[in-house]
């Protein structure tokens, strides 16, 4: 059985790299906007509608009496990030990377229809 030795210096490299790495991203994943959004059956209550461009997380907490999604709407209905399966009472996060533009917030009670449209405008640098 032979035995192949590596040079410490490299795995001490190795494991700095790997450090280095996942600390950007968890540092990206931690930074950006936190806007708080109440869904019911007849609204869809948005905090702030004017955002900056980057990271944003929306916590949705459901009012209403039925299951309800979100879904933050680019140009032309494109689905830039949703959240489902959200009971009465019970809340969830969806986080979105967002250039600047026009957006719209949908919640549709019980998960159903094109849902009750919050416009949102993002400012900012685009970063495509």
């Amino acid at each position: 059985m032979s035995l192949v030795r590596r040079p410490l210096g490299s795995l001490v490299v190795t494991v700095v790299i790997v450090l280095a790495i996942a600390s950007a991203c968890a540092s990206k994943a931690s930074s950006g906007e936190k806007v708080a959004v109440t869904a019911s059956s007849s609204e869809c209550g948005v905090s702030r509608t004017d955002l900056t461009s980057g990271s944003t997380t929306f916590a949705v907490t459901n009012k209403g009496t039925e299951v309800t999604e979100v879904y933050v709407y680019g140009e032309n209905d494109k689905v830039m990030g949703e959240v489902e399966n959200i009971g009465p009472g019970t809340s969830r996060d969806v986080t979105v990377d967002l250039d600047a533009g026009s957006y719209e917030v949908a919640c549709k009670p019980g998960q159903v229809g094109t849902g009750i449209r919050t416009p949102i405008t993002v400012s900012g640098t685009s970063t495509t």
